[in-house]
């Protein structure tokens, strides 16, 4: 295992459609000992190290900022193992789960109602789902429009005509 310095740790839901990943600062105590990022996904074998002065230099090339992930997998997924126990303590595999039971759900957050809504709160915007899910049913589905709709009644857009 490298031995790395834990600095900083971010959870990153990724959308609704993409592969959640983990983001983590560290200080590479080895022979290439600088300030570096990583980005590791729950699948493992998926992991990439950046130097951060280098990204904060604009160089993300391959060969000049590019990192063995395999060296640093071991200790980085230890990072999110070790850094907050609680926070890991309730995570689970939900499609896995959904997969046993031959159960799909489909997943909508705030930010998916501010992407059509950018003026929208967070507080705002989670009454928005609370509506979308009170309305759902088997007839009338979440979509971008319901979304749409539902904040437009909830929170009215600003006239943005001259009257």
């Amino acid at each position: 295992m490298t031995n790395i310095t834990f600095i900083a740790k971010a959870y990153h839901r990724n959308g609704i459609c993409g592969a959640p990943f983990h983001a983590i600062v560290f200080d590479d105590d080895g022979t290439e000992g600088s300030r570096k990022l990583g980005i590791v996904f729950d699948q493992e074998a998926h992991c990439a190290v950046l130097d951060i002065t280098k990204l904060a230099h604009g160089d993300i090339a391959f060969g000049s900022n590019s990192w063995r992930g395999d060296t640093y997998e071991p200790s980085l997924r230890a990072v999110i193992r070790q850094a907050d126990p609680d926070e890991n303590s309730h995570e689970f595999d939900m499609h896995e789960l959904l997969a046993k039971r031959r159960q799909v759900a489909v997943i909508w957050s705030i930010e998916d109602v501010q992407s059509v809504r950018p003026d929208l709160t967070d507080d705002q915007s989670w009454e928005v789902l609370k509506e979308c899910e009170r309305r759902h049913d088997a007839n009338w589905e979440i979509t971008w429009i319901t979304i749409e709709i539902i904040a437009g009644e909830l929170f009215p857009e600003p006239s943005t005509e001259k009257e």
